[in-house]
């Protein structure tokens, strides 16, 4: 749970500096910071990708291939699901509520949105399996930028969403990780990483506000992978 403690204490960072700043931050500094982590989100993606293969030219071929059809199939049922289209329409609320700003809401709106996001779960997927925390760390940076800005907003609502944060992530991590112990499949475990990393590597759209790819479908991969890595990886 090492990546959630460090998303947690990030939010409460955000919120903290946004009580003794009384200002919301400037945008050069606000862009630096999302070159620099687009940069980080590149670096743990292309190295989860190679991490998770090994073998021969060929081998890499296969399993990269195995990877690009998990996304494929995935991305099919996460469509068919409807799964970024709810977060869609989460996102449409959150902006219909910082229009006109209630405290009363901002618990509810911040735990979601901290929470809801496909980070959460590849994030709890990656360091539950792995014990890897990398995908953890670039959602904190993001989550505490988020939590300064809702902090100037709904004040201290925000701080109380840690508590969901940290039943919902740990949580998963947590049963994950029993999975992981119970289970000796190596194969699965680095099919897996290789769709986190992809699913990181992506990301770096999002964030520089380039374009805006449907990640969440692609969670599906996820257990799609599963079958594909056991059978042939």
């Amino acid at each position: 749970m090492t990546g959630t403690w460090i998303n947690a204490a990030a939010i409460l960072l955000g919120a903290f500096i946004a009580i003794i700043s009384r200002k919301d931050l400037n945008q050069v500094v606000e862009q630096r910071i999302k070159i620099v982590l687009a940069v980080f989100a590149m670096y743990v993606g292309v190295t989860l990708v190679w991490e998770s293969t090994h073998g021969g030219f060929l081998s890499h071929l296969k399993q990269l291939t195995l990877l690009l059809l998990a996304l494929i199939v995935g991305n099919g049922l996460g469509m068919l699901f409807g799964i970024q289209k709810s977060l869609n329409r989460l996102a449409i609320f959150a902006k219909e509520q910082l229009s006109h700003p209630s405290r009363t809401q901002g618990f509810k709106l911040t735990s979601a949105l901290i929470c809801l996001t496909p980070f959460a779960v590849i994030g709890s997927t990656l360091e539950g399996l792995t014990g890897d925390f990398r995908v953890f760390v670039l959602k904190a940076a993001m989550d505490g930028i988020a939590a300064h800005s809702f902090y100037r907003l709904f004040g201290k609502p925000v701080i109380l969403s840690v508590i969901p944060l940290l039943a919902f992530q740990g949580n998963l991590t947590l049963v994950l990780q029993w999975i992981a112990s119970s289970s000796n499949h190596p194969n699965v475990i680095q099919g897996i990483m290789g769709i986190c990393g992809l699913l990181v590597f992506s990301s770096v759209v999002l964030i520089m506000n380039a374009g805006k790819p449907r990640l969440a479908d692609y969670l599906p991969s996820l257990m799609v992978v599963i079958p594909l890595a056991h059978w042939f990886w």
